[in-house]
C-alpha cells in the first residue's frame, strides 16, 4: 500500500461477462492467498494470522491476542493516514502488521516501511507526563511481496537497528522490519512452502517442500473463506466494481469510440486499484477490448497514472 488512503493492491481476479452482462470468475481461474482480497479475507482469522506469522517469525508457539484488517490509523492532526492490510497483536504485547505488497515497482517499499513504522507507534504515545517510551511495545512490520526487492535470491530479509561502529551492538529500540519474497527458494522449508503456498494456493502446489500442519490449517481456513457467504459477496463485489469503471467512463464520451476508450481507462484504472503491473493491465487491454499491442500500449500511456 501507497501512505495515503487510496493505496494500490494487487490481486489476480480477471473479471469476465456473461451473457445478461454480470461479472463472472471464469471457472478454472485459481484463487490465491497472494490476491489482497483474499488476503484479507484470511488474516481477519486469528488462526490463519497464527499460522502465517509463526512460520514467518520462526516461533513455533506463537499466539495471537487481537486481529484487525484494513486498520486506520490516524496522523496527529486526526485525520486518515494509512490504512493497514493486517495488524495484530499477541500475547508478549508486540505488534506486527503484515502487507501483501505485490508491486513493487510503483514505490519504495523500503521508505514505505519506515513510515508505517513511525504511524503505528504514533497512536501508543500519550501526550505530557504521560508519555513512558520504556512502555512502548516491539512492533515488527512484514512486507509480503512477489519480486526479490534486494536481489540476494533470500526468501527473507530482517532488518533491525544495529551500531555502525560495534556492529555486534543492537539499539533494541523494539522495532523489526522484514521482507519475505515468493521469488527466493533460499530460506527454510517451511518458510518456502508458505510463499509458495501464497503465489499458489493448493496443497497439491509441487514447489511446496514440507506441508506444515501450519500450512495444511491454513489451507482448511482459506477452503472455509472461500465457500462463506462474505467471500462471495467480496469477490462479486471487486468484480463489479472493475465493470462499472468501464461502462461509466464509455456513457461518459457518449460514442461507439468513446465506449471503447472508456472501457480501456477503467479496466487500466481497476488494474491499478487491484495492484496489477502494467505489462499485466496490458495483457487485459488486448484481451477484454481485442486490441493491438500498439493501440493497448497508446492506452496504458494516456491513463496509467
Amino acid at each position: 500500500m501507497q501512505q495515503q488512503t487510496n493505496e494500490k493492491k494487487k490481486t489476480q481476479m480477471e473479471p469476465v461477462e456473461n451473457y445478461s452482462g454480470t461479472a463472472v470468475i471464469p471457472e478454472d481461474y485459481q484463487l490465491n492467498l497472494s490476491d489482497f482480497a483474499l488476503f484479507l479475507s484470511v488474516m481477519k482469522v486469528k488462526e490463519a494470522y497464527a499460522d502465517v506469522l509463526s512460520i514467518i517469525m520462526d516461533e513455533s508457539e506463537l499466539r495471537m491476542k487481537e486481529v484487525k484488517v484494513e486498520q486506520v490509523v490516524l496522523n496527529k492532526s486526526g485525520k486518515r493516514a494509512i490504512r493497514l492490510d493486517a495488524w495484530a497483536l499477541d500475547w508478549a504485547n508486540r505488534q506486527f502488521n503484515m502487507e501483501m505488497q505485490n508491486d513493487t515497482s510503483s514505490d519504495d517499499v523500503r521508505k514505505r516501511s519506515r513510515f508505517y513504522q513511525s504511524m503505528i507507534d504514533t497512536p501508543v504515545l500519550k501526550a505530557g507526563k504521560e508519555t513512558r517510551y520504556k512502555n512502548m511495545p516491539s512492533t515488527v512490520i512484514i512486507f509480503i511481496t512477489q519480486d526479490d526487492i534486494f536481489g540476494k535470491d533470500l526468501a527473507m530479509y530482517t532488518f533491525s537497528e544495529r551500531c555502525e561502529e560495534v556492529p555486534d551492538l543492537p539499539l533494541e529500540d523494539g522495532t523489526t522490519k522484514i521482507f519475505v519474497n515468493m521469488t527466493s527458494r533460499n530460506g527454510r522449508p517451511d518458510l518456502v512452502s508458505l510463499l509458495q503456498y501464497m503465489k499458489h494456493t493448493t496443497l497439491d502446489n509441487p514447489d511446496i517442500l514440507v506441508k506444515d500442519k501450519r500450512i495444511v490449517e491454513l489451507d482448511q481456513i482459506v477452503n472455509e473463506v472461500k465457500q462463506s457467504e462474505e467471500w462471495e459477496a467480496v469477490k462479486m463485489n471487486i468484480l463489479e466494481i472493475g465493470l462499472q469503471q468501464g461502462i461509466e467512463r464509455g456513457i461518459e464520451q457518449g460514442i461507439e469510440q468513446g465506449i471503447e476508450l472508456g472501457m480501456a481507462r477503467g479496466i487500466i484504472e481497476m488494474c491499478q486499484d487491484l495492484g496489477l503491473s502494467q505489462d499485466e493491465t496490458l495483457q487485459k487491454l488486448m484481451e477484454k477490448l481485442s486490441l493491438s499491442e500498439e493501440a493497448a500500449k497508446e492506452q496504458l500511456e494516456k491513463y496509467w497514472r
